[in-house]
């Protein structure tokens, strides 16, 4: 596998510190300022141990981790890899559909080939801390929601099911290490425009005690990855929160529109653009999520999403 391939895959750090600086999206409203200062606060405890696990960038080409990665951050500091399946290209449609265990589709109104991934399954278990959970949930201004005892070093299992990325055009490549920042080539070209990734899976399976509400978690993970409160409401809304566990939100979110994409509820996100995606679509239908990532006309994500086939 080349090194722009290597780059796609997904690299699960269940590390605190990385939810603190996605706070920093939270600052353009004042309601998500208040929610980001809190976060600082509450995030001030010891940090968990790493565990690397080899999971590739769910959605988009932003290189932001997975909704459930954050979710997990926040419940706990340890965790118990069951499944690490490793990425791996596929040179065609079908041999994708084989290695999945699922029929791939694709964007018909692109003609340019794309380049498959067949990304691996993973199960994790977590132990989780119910003083670390509760402190979060205080801080974020849900008091409401009271963690029994019981709670406490519950094990919570999250089944991420194989899933297949189909990336056309002229994607950046992904390097969030300092090193990679500083040292690492320039790109071949900073022109993105045609770039357009497409994310498929089965819903992420989780297994916890019904002592523990799991949704609430869901939605300060969404405002932790770039949402403002009323826009991750709207996401709940929308979804069920299991269904989108998988995919990773993108940083800077500017707009929200609940959209119908072939006769399934959708929503499209209007992100912060510059160099990173300018809009992303997910969907759910027949027990499947998509993500569509585009970097090109926000107009042009409808009319492709509804070619996916």
């Amino acid at each position: 596998m080349t090194r722009e391939d290597a780059s796609t895959n997904r690299a699960w750090l269940l590390v605190p510190v990385v939810a603190i600086l996605a706070v920093a999206s939270l600052s353009f409203s004042a309601a998500a300022r208040s929610a980001g200062a809190r976060f600082f606060d509450s995030l001030r405890i010891a940090a968990p141990a790493r565990v690397h696990i080899g999971v590739s960038a769910a959605a988009g080409s932003n290189g932001n981790r997975s909704l459930q990665q954050v979710v997990s951050d926040m419940a706990a500091d340890k965790a118990s890899v069951t499944t690490d399946e490793a990425d791996q290209a596929a040179p065609n449609l079908d041999a994708a559909s084989q290695m999945a265990g699922f029929a791939a589709q694709l964007p018909r109104l692109r003609k340019d080939p794309p380049k498959l991934f067949v990304l691996g399954a993973h199960t994790v278990q977590i132990s989780v801390d119910r003083n670390r959970l509760q402190t979060i949930l205080r801080e974020a201004g849900r008091s409401d929601v009271l963690l029994a005892p019981v709670v406490d070093g519950a094990v919570v299992a999250v089944q991420d099911p194989r899933a297949i990325r189909s990336q056309y055009g002229n994607c950046p490549v992904p390097d969030n290490s300092l090193q990679g920042q500083i040292a690492g080539p320039p790109p071949a070209s900073t022109d993105n425009s045609d770039c357009l990734v497409l994310f498929e899976s089965p819903s992420v399976a989780v297994t916890a005690p019904p002592s523990l509400d799991v949704e609430p978690l869901v939605e300060i993970g969404l405002e932790l990855s770039g949402m403002t409160p009323k826009q991750a409401q709207g996401f709940l809304q929308t979804f069920d929160w299991k269904s989108t566990l998988g995919l990773a939100m993108p940083r800077f979110v500017r707009s929200y529109t609940l959209v119908e994409v072939n006769g399934a509820k959708g929503m499209l996100l209007g992100t912060a653009g510059r160099r990173g995606p300018t809009y992303v679509l997910i969907w759910t239908k027949n027990g499947m999520v998509y993500s569509l990532t585009g970097h090109g006309n926000p107009g042009d994500a409808i009319p492709m999403a509804n070619s996916v086939q």
